[in-house]
C-alpha cells in the first residue's frame, strides 16, 4: 500500500514522544500522535482514563500508555495469548482478549489473571470491542467475506453482518463501530464507522498513515494503531459524524 505523503512531515518532526496538535480540528483530523511502545501494535483499548496497546513483539506485552504524554506506565505478559492474541476489549470492569490459534475468547484483569474465557465458535483474530451491553468481535476466515459479530458473556452470537474488506480491531463509541479495513481489490486502507441498527456505512476516514489496525474510543475520539515506522498511536476527531451524511454513494445493507 502507498504511503500518504502529506503526512510524512508529521512523522519526521519527532523520533519520540508527542507529535504538535492542532486548537481544533475538523472531523478526520489527527489531535496528536505517539510512537508505540514496542513494535506491531495491533490492538487497542481504553479504560480509566489510560490507554492500553497490545504489541505483537516478543515478550508480546500488554502496555498502560498515559495518553497526555505518550509514556508507559506499565505493562504485562499475557500468557493465556501470547503472540496470538487477537482484538482487545475493557468492558469497565475487566479486559477480553481473543486467542487466535486455539479460537477462544478471554476475560481477565490488568496482571493477566484469566476470569472466564468462551469458544466463540468462529475464528477470532482481528478485533474486539465493548458496547456496554455485549461484545463485538471479528471473524478472519481466510475468504473473501469477513463479518463482525454481536455476542454475550458466553460467545452466544446475537446477530452478525458481512463485510467484503479485511477487518482488524474495532472500537464503539456509542451511536457507531469504528474499524480500520483493507480493501484487498482496491488495495487501499480506511477507518469506517458502521451503524449496527441499520447495517450500513456512515462515514470512512483515510488513516494517517499505512498499515492501521488497532481502534478504541475515549469518550470523545477515536484512537488508532499504525504498523508503519515501528508502530504510532493516533489520536483522531470523529465529532463531526453526527449526522449520517447522504452523499456516500450506493451502501449496501450490511446484516444476514
Amino acid at each position: 500500500m502507498k504511503k500518504r505523503k502529506s503526512w510524512m512531515w508529521l512523522l519526521g518532526l519527532s523520533a519520540v514522544g508527542m507529535l504538535a496538535s492542532p486548537a481544533s480540528g475538523a472531523f478526520g483530523d489527527v489531535v496528536a500522535s505517539f510512537r508505540a511502545p514496542a513494535a506491531e501494535p495491533m490492538a487497542l483499548a481504553w479504560a480509566d482514563g489510560q490507554l492500553y496497546c497490545y504489541c505483537n513483539t516478543s515478550p508480546y506485552r500488554i502496555w498502560k500508555i498515559n495518553p497526555r504524554t505518550g509514556n508507559a506506565v506499565g505493562s504485562f505478559v499475557f500468557a493465556a495469548t501470547g503472540k496470538e492474541t487477537g482484538g482487545l476489549a475493557h468492558d469497565g470492569r475487566w479486559f477480553w482478549a481473543g486467542n487466535n490459534e486455539e479460537n477462544r475468547i478471554y476475560r481477565f484483569e490488568w496482571g493477566g489473571s484469566v476470569v472466564s474465557s468462551f469458544k466463540p465458535g468462529w475464528n477470532v483474530a482481528r478485533g474486539l470491542a465493548w458496547s456496554g451491553l455485549h461484545l463485538w468481535g471479528t471473524q478472519d476466515g481466510g475468504t473473501w467475506a469477513y463479518r463482525f459479530y454481536q455476542m454475550r458473556f458466553d460467545g452466544k452470537v446475537i446477530r452478525s453482518f458481512i463485510s467484503y474488506y479485511v477487518l482488524y480491531d474495532l472500537a464503539w463509541d456509542g451511536r457507531y463501530l469504528w474499524a480500520p479495513e483493507y480493501d484487498r481489490i482496491g488495495e487501499r486502507t480506511r477507518i469506517v464507522a458502521l451503524s449496527v441498527a441499520k447495517g450500513t456505512l456512515v462515514a470512512a476516514v483515510t488513516p494517517p498513515a499505512d498499515d492501521p489496525r488497532g481502534a478504541t474510543f475515549d469518550g470523545t475520539y477515536l484512537w488508532l494503531s499504525t504498523l508503519a515506522d515501528n508502530g504510532w498511536l493516533w489520536k483522531i476527531d470523529i465529532q463531526g459524524v453526527g449526522v449520517e451524511p447522504a452523499s456516500l454513494g450506493r451502501v449496501k445493507t450490511l446484516f444476514h
